[in-house]
């Protein structure tokens, strides 16, 4: 099994390697042979195929893109943080006294400095609390703050964009722009705010919308990463422009009527609503906007997504389904259905933070899939330290052949199967929700269940053997 890295280095007994732009490392001792050229690097633990076992699910949900590569494909287009209130300037650093008792944001003091009609002060004091809450991850209590600094000072622009983006993380797409428009209208010509205005039109459905404030950006200050979104986005204005759409209670379809029969619109639908219901009901949650899906032939979804030649569906914030030779909902079409919502699930449940194999682990248990089809291939690479480290896992399998790709997906299912049936399914959502605070993966596991990733990978090796022999 070979794992492409783009360099390798070695540093006091240890192989470091990078991929996709992440830096790794490895026990020297551990490394059969690296081998340079155009050809595969034989990874430090090598991850054998999983063969005889049905292929997961592949979907092409993304956490992170390599930062070398300006990539333009997306989860929801994710809005950067503007700078904040230096904390260390004295004035900052005074009114973060006046607010704070121990680590946390006293409110009743929040409400003493409002009581003093002091507008100035007041906006201030919530936007500075606002800033810290979404720096510790907790977008909705920095909303609420950003609202009352708002009422202060209603044309505070910096306290608008900081409000686009808390709601934004949340899911809530149209109140961003909303936030965003009145920002813009106030500087129409600030390059910033148009690219974030473009970003939540994209992400709040409204393609064309985000096509004409990407146009604007690239007329005041033209910029590659601009010209690559609003490429893509005006590939997709072209199929939307040709498409219909179809609302239910939590869906919104696009579909071209003529390629997509009223019984499978109707069926698709129904489908995808009773399994928004069981997921609701599993994770004691629900999005806070209506989720879009968007069916495609064949074509339209490489040309669209460039997902790889394995991916079966993708789920970019929007679902996006080659639906081409589709007459009815099979099992296995529900089972990539149920898969990609999954997704739209836990990228609102963790704020888009979920590392892929507890991304990608959930979404196949959800299907439901199990892991006894891979135990007996799979045990034995864990139990040999062979299986792709965990750490690698965290990030985006795009990178990976599709034979890495099979067993990448299946040690992720094995991992969060492993955790449900230890720990609990309760155990799985507080990790979920700790990383969506902002806590780190491993970490939010050691929390959770007291194993870091080599512990886990030892523990999820004993679990398949002992499945194995079942």
């Amino acid at each position: 099994m070979y794992i492409v890295v783009s360099k390798t280095a070695e540093k006091d007994g240890q192989i470091e390697y990078w991929v996709a732009g992440t830096k790794y490392s490895i026990a020297q001792s551990l490394v059969l042979k690296v081998e340079p050229g155009d050809g595969p690097a034989v990874n430090a633990r090598p991850a054998a195929p999983v063969s005889g076992a049905p292929a997961a699910v592949q979907d092409l949900t993304r956490r992170e893109p390599a930062p070398s590569t300006g990539a333009t494909k997306h989860d929801k287009l994710q809005l950067p943080l503007p700078t904040g209130p230096k904390q260390d300037d004295n004035y900052w650093a005074a009114l973060r006294n006046r607010i704070m008792v121990g680590d946390g944001i006293d409110d009743m003091r929040l409400a003493e400095i409002e009581i003093q009609h002091d507008a100035r002060t007041t906006a201030n004091a919530h936007f500075l609390a606002g800033v810290m809450e979404m720096q510790r991850g907790n977008a909705d209590k920095a909303s609420g703050y950003f609202e009352r600094a708002l009422r202060a000072m209603p044309e505070q622009v910096n306290l608008l964009e900081w409000h686009a983006i808390a709601l934004s993380t949340q899911g809530k797409y149209a109140d961003a722009a909303y936030e965003l428009e009145r920002a813009t209208a106030l500087q129409p010509d600030s390059v910033a705010l148009l690219r974030l205005l473009g970003l939540t039109r994209y992400n709040a459905d409204r393609t064309g919308d985000a096509v004409a404030a990407w146009k604007r950006v690239l007329e005041l200050s033209p910029d590659p990463n601009t010209e690559r979104l609003l490429h893509k986005a005006q590939r997709e204005l072209e199929v939307e422009e040709r498409s219909r759409r179809k609302e239910s209670r939590h869906f919104t379809l696009h579909y071209e009527g003529d390629k997509t029969p009223p019984e499978l619109q109707q069926e698709l639908l129904a489908t995808i609503e009773d399994q928004y219901r069981d997921l609701a009901r599993q994770f004691n949650y629900e999005p806070a906007e209506n989720i879009i899906v968007v069916l495609y032939t064949q074509k339209e979804f490489v040309d669209i997504t460039e997902a790889p030649s394995w991916a079966g569906a993708i789920n970019d914030g929007k679902l996006r389904i080659p639906i081409g030779g589709v007459t009815n909902i099979t099992p296995d079409v529900a089972r990539v259905l149920k898969h990609e919502l999954t997704h739209s699930f836990l990228r609102a449940l963790a704020g888009g933070r979920c590392p892929t194999w507890l991304n990608e682990g959930l979404a196949q248990l959800m299907e439901p899939r199990s892991s006894s089809m891979y135990a007996q291939r799979l045990a034995p690479l864990f139990q040999q330290r062979k299986a792709i480290p965990f750490p690698v896992l965290e990030h985006s399998f795009t990178r990976f052949s599709g034979v890495q790709a099979e067993v990448a997906y299946a040690e992720s299912l094995s991992a969060v199967e492993y955790l449900r049936n230890r720990y609990g399914m309760g155990e799985v959502l507080r990790m979920l929700q700790s990383i969506g605070s902002g806590v780190g993966s491993e970490e939010a596991l050691k929390h959770s269940t007291g194993l870091d990733y080599s512990v886990l990978e030892q523990r999820i090796g004993e679990y398949l053997a002992g499945t194995g022999r079942q």
